[in-house]
């Protein structure tokens, strides 16, 4: 499932593909009310600096909708209160992409293996076509392996965040494995990494 904004670009662009849990809010199991929502002080400056230089699309699993927590309505307003607290400090994102379903989903119309759902790549893929991506020039953050691989699956540079479970799944990472491009504590760091590897141009 996704929830594109804004015009389809002829030309490609760089973009990030956002975590919402536990990367960009405060990870919260099932989170299922707006009043949960709750910014990572560091997100905040870090999306400021990265938006000039790419596009912001969040990709997030929702499982919680398979499983009876919420509906995808107010997932949806979720997110637009979302995106209402990122305005407020002059962020926008420029895409939102979720997977509702699971394999073990409680509600039989979620109940199956979705290629959109991490660390399948779909999202990513869906984005990259609606939203004119260059994924060879894109980013992956992330504070789940699950992240890292759907990035790494659909051709990006991944970074992983030690903010949410990022601490716990960077312990996970086995020797010979394919590993993030970088770790960092939080997404300010990431963010000035990735700014100053890359160099990218300003949109």
């Amino acid at each position: 499932m996704h929830q594109p904004i804004g015009k389809l670009k002829e030309t490609k662009v760089a973009a990030l593909f956002l975590d919402r849990d536990g990367t960009i809010i405060t990870e919260v199991n099932y989170l299922h009310h707006p009043n949960q929502i709750q910014l990572i002080p560091e997100a905040i400056p870090a999306l400021q600096k990265l938006q000039r230089h790419f596009k912001l699309i969040l990709i997030t699993n929702q499982a919680g909708v398979a499983k009876g927590y919420l509906n995808e309505q107010m997932l949806r307003h979720i997110h637009g209160c979302l995106e209402h607290k990122l305005w407020i400090h002059r962020i926008r994102l420029a895409g939102i992409y979720y997977c509702p379903h699971h394999p073990q989903a409680v509600i039989p119309f979620y109940r199956k293996v979705c290629p959109r759902r991490k660390p399948a790549p779909g999202m990513l893929l869906a984005a990259a076509v609606q939203l004119g991506l260059d994924l060879g020039s894109s980013y992956t953050i992330g504070d789940k392996l699950s992240d890292i691989e759907a990035g790494q699956r659909a051709g990006t540079k991944t970074v992983l965040v030690r903010t949410g479970y990022g601490k716990k799944h960077e312990m996970l990472i086995l020797p010979g494995s394919s590993h993030p491009e970088f770790v960092g504590e939080h997404l300010e760091e990431a963010a000035d990494w990735i700014l100053e590897n890359t160099k990218p141009e300003i949109l």
